[in-house]
């Protein structure tokens, strides 16, 4: 059932419910209130007749019953009984109108003074009647055609207009549901316009900031966000073609040429050593597409206790001896007196990766191959400094610093991928730290790292997603 529909069963259900309570609330007022409109008339045709009888001297029995036949008023089935004090009938107007009046039940009205009860569809009033020290008892009934008829009338009245009202608040209900809905089916309309062909496109705003408005609002950010994944995406691809391309292109290039003529000894060597470096190099990207993937893939990894700053020093080690230009120098500010608060829960290849490509990155980009490294413990957290001297990076380049392949202008005549700082920012959030990078064009960049002091309780950690 579609939202249109629900809304106007639920509507009209509601609506009709309501005017069922307020229809049955009408009718039960109205038969009590034409019930003691009878009772009222009944009690005073009583007191009347049994004044008349018994304190008017001029009046007996045969001229109170030509004046009660005599009346326009009369009820239908109209008989009023007066008895004595013996329970003797001593006066009625209606000889074909017989009530079942027992001692017993004369003695209750005696005792209550006044009682309401019916007999065959008569309504019966029966009065306890002093005059002179005397206890009589006056019982009149009457069936109520005029009451009844009324209730009748009123009941097939109020049918109709439940099935009027019913039928005009569906078709209201139908109407209004409608318009209600008309925001949603545009947008639905809209939506099916996007293309995954051309993701530029975007809903219409609504001037009205409502619940409609918010979403369409929180729906352009995430095709925003959906076209900007894409274009990474497309990047990232093209990316990946362009850097494998490349030393392939060159290994197939030095092999055709070396293999136009016969060579010397020492011209093989040299074309083997050049394509013994393109290896390593596709070695090396294909390494680090594999560990950025693994870690897009997986929420979990391996966890160990490790002291942080035997990392730092493994790392360091590590630089220094794959290329002997670059030069590290690192600093402790503060160090814990307990050295159990120098661990904290990680994955000691991961964690290496993460260091020797910030590291690395800054003794490439400083002129003198240089990098500075501060070590600090606050109690509450682990926080590394690398520092470099090189030409910086300008402000709008930082906000894509972490996106795969991606490098600054300045800096795309240095040797490198552009994937190392998008590996290391996974590495990092995905052991619970922070990563950032604080650059000024000219004056040097600083790559800040942060961990948890505290987080070397648990042997699994979870990744967060990004």
């Amino acid at each position: 059932m579609q939202i249109r529909s629900r809304l106007t069963l639920l509507f009209s259900v509601s609506v009709c419910a309501l005017l069922f309570l307020s229809f049955l609330l009408i009718y039960f007022f109205a038969d009590r209130f034409n019930r003691q409109q009878f009772h009222d008339r009944l009690n005073d045709k009583a007191v009347t007749s049994a004044t008349l009888l018994l304190r008017v001297d001029e009046v007996d029995s045969a001229l109170l019953k030509t004046i009660d036949r005599a009346r326009r008023d009369a009820l239908f089935g109209e008989n009023i009984t007066v008895y004595d004090q013996e329970n003797k009938e001593i006066y009625t107007n209606n000889d074909t109108v017989y009530f079942e009046i027992t001692p017993v039940l004369l003695k209750s009205i005696r005792s209550s003074g006044k009682k309401y009860f019916n007999q065959r569809g008569f309504e019966i009033i029966g009065l306890d009647f002093r005059n002179e020290g005397q206890h009589y008892v006056v019982v009149a009934g009457a069936i109520d055609i005029n009451g009844t008829q009324q209730l009748a009338n009123l009941r097939v009245l109020l049918i109709i207009l439940f099935g009027a009202m019913l039928a005009i608040v569906s078709i209201v209900g139908w109407i209004y549901a409608g318009r209600a809905l008309k925001p949603v089916n545009n947008l639905i309309g809209e939506i099916q316009a996007i293309s995954i062909d051309d993701l530029r496109y975007r809903i219409s705003e609504r001037k009205y900031n409502d619940e409609i408005g918010k979403l369409i609002i929180i729906f352009n950010k995430l095709l925003t966000r959906i076209e900007k994944a894409f274009s990474l995406q497309k990047a990232f691809v093209s990316n990946v073609s362009h850097e494998l391309k490349n030393p392939l292109t060159k290994i197939t290039s030095q092999l055709e040429v070396t293999l136009l003529k016969e060579r010397s000894l020492e011209e093989y060597k040299k074309t083997t050593e050049s394509v013994l470096e393109d290896i390593k190099d596709l070695n090396m990207l294909s390494g680090s597409l594999l560990d950025l993937a693994f870690l897009h893939e997986n929420e979990t990894v391996a966890m160990t206790d490790l002291r942080i700053d035997e990392v730092l020093w493994e790392v360091l080690e590590n630089v220094t001896s794959l290329n002997s230009d670059y030069q590290t120098e690192i600093t402790t500010l503060n160090l814990p007196e307990d050295e159990e608060k120098l661990y904290m829960s990680g994955n000691l290849y991961l964690l290496k990766v993460a260091f020797q490509n910030v590291i690395e990155n800054a003794c490439k980009f400083s002129p003198d191959h240089k990098a500075n490294i501060s070590f600090n413990y606050s109690g509450e957290q682990f926080e590394i400094r690398i520092s470099d001297n090189g030409p910086g990076i300008d402000q709008n380049d930082l906000e894509n610093i972490f996106q795969p392949f991606y490098r600054a202008d300045r800096t795309s005549k240095i040797k490198g991928y552009g994937i190392g700082l998008s590996l290391s920012h996974r590495i990092i959030t995905l052991h619970n730290g922070t990563i950032c990078v604080l650059s000024q064009t000219g004056a040097g960049t600083t790559v800040l790292v942060s961990f948890r002091a505290d987080s070397h309780s648990n042997m699994f950690l979870m990744a967060k997603k990004e």
